[in-house]
C-alpha cells in the first residue's frame, strides 16, 4: 500500500549559462491554465510509454483547482473512458486523512498525541512506551501486517480490524520505540480502532463527517463497502511477468482500513489540498503538529510526520504521500511555499507512471533555483556541442575534447529536450561540491553528476543511463 515511445518534435534548446550564485533565489511559478496543453501531452505521452491504462490529474493553483482531467480508460474490457470524476483507490494517501481525523479529536481535548496506545490496548507489544504520535509518524517499531503485493489466504477473505490489531500488534517490535523510522500499515490500523473507541463512529463515517462532506468531496466511497469489480471505480490492473495486463486481485474488506481505505477522485483529493493551502482544516497548534518532523530519541529527526513526509523539490518544500493498493497507484504532492498542489491517480502498480507523471509536472511547474538552472544548461550545452568553457576547470577543459563534446551531442542530442530534470542529492567532500540530478529525456532515464571547485567552476560532468 505505501507502502516513455511517442512522435514528437526533436529539438535542442539553445540557451545561455548563468553564473552560479553562491545563493540562488526561485523564478515565478509556471501558471498551470496557461500549460494545459503541454500538461495533457506528458499525460497522454506517460500513458503511451508505460502502456498504463489511465490516469487522473488534478493541479492545484492560486487558491483553485485550476487543472482536472484524465485520460486512458477506466476499464480496458469492455473500453470505459476515464473522465475527471472517475474513482481510483487512494491507498496510503488514506493516511493523510486519518493523521488528521486524530488532530482534530486532540483539538477537542479528547486524546492527545503523546497518549500511550496502552490507554485503548494495554495488551499489545510495548503498549506503554508506543505513543500515538510514534504511529502515525512510524517510529513506533511495529511491523507491517500487509508487506505482500497480492492478498492470499486471509488476506482475500473479510477481516476485523480489531481481530488484524489483536494478531499483529502482539508480535515482536523490530526496533526500541523511538529509535527508527519503518514504515507499517499495522500503525494506521490501531490508530484507526483508537479513532473509533474515541468518537464512537466508525472510522470512515467519522473522516465523512470531520473531512469529506465539509469539503464537499462528494466522490468519496469506503474500500471495504465497495464489492469486487464494481462500476464505482475504476478497475485497477495488475501483471504477471510480461503477461497482458488483468484486473487486480481482490482484497478482503478490513484488510486496508485505516491504512488504505479511502476511494475518490482526483477532483476530491485536490479540494483537500485546497483546504490545506488556506489552512482551513486544523486549529494552528495541530496544523503544526501535522507537518512536524518525526523526533528520534538520539535527537535526530526523520522527515515522517504525522499522514505527510517532507522533502523539497527544485528548493522547494514539498509535502507529499503517495499510495500503492492492488492495481493502482496514487501521488499527492503539496508546495506550501507555492500554494501548488498535484494530485495524480492510475489504475495500475505494474509501472510507475504516477511518479514520472508527477516529476515531468514538477519540471514545467516549479520553479528552478539558479543551481539547478546552471544543471539543466549545462546538459542542454553537452547536447547542443556548444560548451561555455569559461566555466571548467583547466584539468576538465583539457580532458573535453573536441571529439568526447562531439561523443556528447551525437549521444544525447537525439533524443530531445529534457521532460523531467528533478535534483537528486549533493554532498562535500574534501572541499568538492558534488549535485546529482535524475532526467528523463526522450523517454530515458539519466542520471547527472556534478563536481564543483570551491571557485564554482566544474571539475567533473557525467551522464549515464539510470540502472
Amino acid at each position: 500500500m505505501h507502502t516513455l515511445s511517442s512522435a514528437r518534435v526533436r529539438w535542442i534548446p539553445l540557451l545561455v549559462l548563468v553564473p552560479m550564485m553562491p545563493l540562488c533565489g526561485q523564478t515565478a511559478v509556471q501558471p498551470a491554465e496557461a500549460m494545459r496543453p503541454k500538461i495533457d501531452e506528458v499525460i497522454r505521452r506517460c500513458l503511451r510509454e508505460d502502456g498504463t491504462p489511465s490516469a487522473s490529474v488534478a493541479i492545484v493553483q492560486g487558491g483553485r483547482i485550476v487543472y482536472a482531467a484524465a485520460f486512458g480508460e477506466a476499464v480496458m474490457h469492455p473500453k470505459t473512458r476515464a473522465l475527471p470524476g472517475t474513482r481510483y483507490q487512494l491507498a496510503s494517501i488514506t493516511k493523510t486523512f486519518v493523521a488528521e481525523s486524530v488532530l482534530l479529536l486532540e483539538a477537542e481535548g479528547k486524546l492527545s498525541l503523546d497518549d500511550k496506545v496502552s490507554r485503548w490496548y494495554p495488551e499489545l507489544t510495548s503498549a506503554a512506551d508506543i505513543t500515538l504520535r510514534r504511529l502515525l509518524n512510524h517510529t513506533s517499531g511495529y511491523p507491517d501486517h500487509y508487506p505482500q503485493s497480492y492478498p492470499a489466504g486471509e488476506k482475500s477473505r473479510a477481516a476485523l480490524p480489531e481481530k488484524i490489531v489483536q494478531q499483529w500488534g502482539q508480535h515482536a517490535l523490530l526496533f526500541a520505540p523511538g529509535t527508527r523510522f519503518h514504515y507499517s500499515n499495522l500503525e494506521y490500523e490501531i490508530i484507526g480502532r483508537v479513532i473509533e473507541k474515541v468518537s464512537g463512529k466508525s472510522l470512515f463515517a467519522f473522516m465523512q463527517e470531520r473531512i469529506f462532506g465539509p469539503l464537499h468531496m462528494d466522490a468519496v466511497m469506503d474500500l471495504d463497502t465497495i464489492p469486487d469489480g464494481s462500476s464505482a471505480l475504476a478497475t485497477g490492473y495488475s501483471q504477471t511477468a510480461l503477461a497482458a495486463l488483468e484486473p487486480a486481485p481482490y482484497e478482503g474488506p478490513g484488510w486496508s482500513f485505516g491504512a488504505g481505505q479511502v476511494v475518490t477522485s482526483a477532483q476530491d483529493l485536490a479540494a483537500w489540498d485546497l483546504a490545506f493551502l488556506n489552512q482551513k482544516l486544523l486549529p494552528a497548534r495541530q496544523a503544526a503538529e501535522e507537518i512536524t518532523p518525526a523526533s528520534l530519541v538520539d535527537g535526530s529527526t526523520y522527515p515522517s510526520a504525522l499522514g505527510l513526509f517532507l522533502s523539497r523539490e527544485q528548493g522547494v518544500l514539498r509535502y507529499y504521500h503517495s499510495g500503492e493498493g492492488l492495481g493502482f497507484e496514487a501521488v499527492n504532492m503539496i508546495y506550501p511555499e507555492l500554494k501548488l498542489a498535484l494530485a495524480i491517480l492510475t489504475n495500475t502498480n505494474v509501472a510507475p507512471t504516477y511518479m514520472k507523471i508527477a516529476e515531468e509536472l514538477n519540471y514545467l511547474l516549479l520553479p528552478p533555483t539558479g543551481e539547478d538552472t546552471f544543471a539543466r544548461t549545462l546538459f542542454a550545452q553537452l547536447q547542443n556541442g556548444h560548451l561555455d568553457r569559461s566555466l571548467l576547470s583547466r584539468d576538465l577543459d583539457q580532458y573535453l575534447s573536441t571529439a568526447r563534446l562531439r561523443e556528447y551531442s551525437s549521444s544525447l542530442a537525439p533524443l530531445g529536450a529534457a521532460e523531467a530534470f528533478s535534483f537528486a542529492r549533493t554532498r562535500t567532500t574534501d572541499g568538492l561540491i558534488s549535485r546529482e540530478y535524475d532526467l528523463i529525456v526522450g523517454g530515458k532515464k539519466l542520471h547527472m553528476h556534478l563536481l564543483l571547485l570551491p571557485n564554482n567552476k566544474v571539475e567533473d560532468v557525467t551522464v549515464k543511463p539510470m540502472g
